[in-house]
């Protein structure tokens, strides 16, 4: 038995693993409790279906149920261990109470120094009067059906988080984002019911990674495939820029830290979030496709060859799932490369813009230029003497070699977002009188100002260019 606790659990998962009987139970609410005072203890009730006796024995035996045992669709059961190793993963002495459907009642307690004392398996069955001295014992004798789980004893919780009152409650707040990204298909009901949980009463709201409801989200048409005579199903969404999203979205969107980590394949057993945030080597993680995820709904009878692991917070994808992922995988990340190279500057085959950068290629490197044949630059090289001119275009490389572009590539790594200034509508209408003032005194011909200067940079800032540059003309 202490032999289990190292596992490998976090508290994240460990309480993850814990409302996974929940769901499998069909509850409706899952309250996480706790409190430090005067003893530390963490209580995880709900109000499922709950257990007799015999299966509340039967659930606090080791691997209790097989592997290869037949289960229901949306039973997120998988090893007979979880409630076990995850509970002695965080505590020295856990309690189970059930309150089954015929509102009988029962309950067990593992103790870890009980059975160092005995030397033996002895599992401890609780009478009627010890269940009303436990914590929250109400809570759950008020409810129709439903399991409590008690953690006593906070051990290695305490070895993680430190001694106190507020170590224990920034410890449990901290699971509130977790157990929102992994259950959050639940919370928004998806499964066909209501589904809560509650941590000391107050209710999490889902994170959704794809921000599936923003206007701006791109997402594929769903695909299907059969592996092993059951179906696995994927969807691809492209997440809207940056730019586009509020300061809520952003954090919503960022579960695995930044965007450039959050990409990739998120993996769902039974609706439930396992493993996110992966390409599993398929593909690499790079800044263009930053923006693409793509949900993968497994079942959970194809489990063997996901190789899922105890705390169901990691697996692999078998050989012929891998194939076929790897197939599309490159299909799925062009929505997102497209987003950034729209954002970006287009090539100028694909672009009838005048820009004030141009992009110049040197083989696999890259670099930009101020555009020399800018209608602003040919008008003031027009202007200046040649000793002066020299000044300028010196002025003009300074500026180009040393573009920040490494400082700028790491803060969009970062996910900051980029302040564009506002167009200075005045300025630029201003300009265009100038330019109008030197293009007419080589070629008088107003139509041609217009057509030239409307996809010529600042002027293709303006709402309606033509309107402006025409009006430009009638001032001068």
């Amino acid at each position: 038995m202490e032999s289990m606790r190292a596992v490998g659990y976090t508290l994240e998962a460990a309480i993850a693993d814990l409302i996974d009987n929940s769901v499998t139970a069909n509850a409706s609410r899952v309250d996480i409790l706790f409190s430090a005072e005067p003893d530390d203890y963490i209580a995880i009730v709900d109000d499922g279906r709950g257990m007799t006796e015999d299966q509340a024995r039967e659930a606090m035996r080791l691997a209790g149920k097989s592997t290869t045992s037949e289960r229901a669709a949306h039973d997120l059961g998988r090893f007979g261990l979880g409630l076990k190793t995850a509970s002695l993963s965080q505590c020295r002495d856990m309690v189970i109470v059930s309150k089954s459907e015929a509102a009988e009642v029962c309950g067990f307690r593992w103790d870890l120094d009980h059975l160092a004392r005995l030397g033996t398996w002895s599992l401890i069955r609780l009478d009627d009067s010890e269940f009303s001295s436990l914590p929250h014992w109400n809570d759950l004798a008020g409810r129709a059906s439903g399991t409590m789980v008690l953690w006593r004893r906070l051990d290695q919780l305490r070895a993680q988080s430190g001694p106190g009152a507020a170590a224990l409650d920034a410890a449990v707040m901290g699971i509130k984002s977790h157990l929102a990204l992994v259950f959050h298909r639940f919370l928004a009901g998806e499964h066909g019911r209501p589904f809560a949980i509650l941590v000391n009463g107050t209710p999490l709201q889902q994170i959704d990674p794809f921000l599936s409801s923003h206007p701006a989200t791109q997402r594929s048409a769903p695909e299907a495939f059969d592996v092993a005579g059951d179906r696995i199903q994927l969807q691809a969404f492209t997440l809207p820029l940056i730019s586009k999203l509020t300061a809520g979205d952003r954090q919503k969107a960022q579960v695995a830290g930044r965007l450039r980590d959050s990409q990739g394949f998120y993996i769902y057993r039974a609706m439930r979030l396992v493993i996110w945030g992966t390409w599993f080597r398929i593909l690499p993680r790079d800044e263009l496709g930053k923006l693409a995820r793509v949900r993968v709904d497994i079942p959970n009878t194809l489990d063997h060859l996901w190789a899922l692991d105890i705390k169901k917070s990691a697996a692999l994808p078998p050989p012929e799932v891998r194939s076929r992922l790897r197939r599309v995988a490159e299909r799925i990340v062009q929505p997102s490369k497209r987003v950034h190279l729209y954002r970006g500057r287009p090539e100028p085959s694909a672009d009838q813009i005048t820009h004030v950068w141009q992009l110049v290629r040197n083989g696999n490197e890259f670099r930009y230029e101020v555009n020399r044949d800018h209608p602003l630059v040919l008008r003031l090289a027009a202007q200046l003497d040649p000793e002066l001119l020299k000044s300028v275009s010196a002025l003009l490389a300074l500026v180009e070699t040393n573009f920040p572009s490494q400082d700028l590539f790491n803060r969009l790594g970062q996910d900051e977002m980029q302040e564009a200034p506002k167009p200075d509508l005045h300025f630029i209408e201003e300009l265009a009188v100038q330019l109008w003032e030197t293009y007419r005194g080589h070629r008088d011909d107003p139509e041609a100002f217009v057509n030239a200067m409307a996809v010529t940079e600042p002027f293709t800032q303006c709402t309606d260019p033509r309107a402006m540059l025409k009006e430009a003309i009638k001032q001068s």
